[in-house]
């Protein structure tokens, strides 16, 4: 595996260990930032490994089929969708307490359990090249 993989691998998982920390805190802004982050550059690390510097994007779809030929189950195109608006709705939320009513720490659990599952996926990705 290339130096390069290698980096946006542990910065992914440095990602998902925030995401749990801010669910910890109670802070869904955190969890939805992080939690994108984490499949992003995992994403990247893939792209990383198969053609080398991955574009700098933040859609979570476009690297992962466009650049990567990734195929997908639905169950993950779901995740990658809801995480890509998301992410948006995070950095730009028209009102907190809405974001947050949307978003809440029940809703949060569940997308770090589907999170992981798309990492166990994605991961074993790289191990087959």
């Amino acid at each position: 595996m290339k130096e390069a993989t290698q980096n946006w691998l542990t910065l992914a998982n440095k990602e998902l260990r925030l995401a749990e920390l801010s669910l910890n805190g109670g802070e869904p802004l955190g969890v939805i930032y992080h939690l994108h982050t984490t499949i992003e550059k995992l994403l990247k690390g893939i792209y990383e490994e198969a053609k080398g510097n991955p574009p700098k994007i933040h859609s979570l779809k476009k690297p992962a089929i466009d650049c990567c030929n990734i195929v997908l189950q639905q169950k993950e195109l779901k995740l990658l969708d809801v995480l890509d608006k998301a992410y948006i709705d995070s950095r730009y939320p028209d009102d907190v307490v809405s974001f947050e009513n949307k978003y809440n720490i029940s809703n949060c659990k569940e997308l770090i359990k589907e999170t992981k599952d798309a990492i166990k996926c994605l991961n074993s990705l790289l191990k087959k090249n």
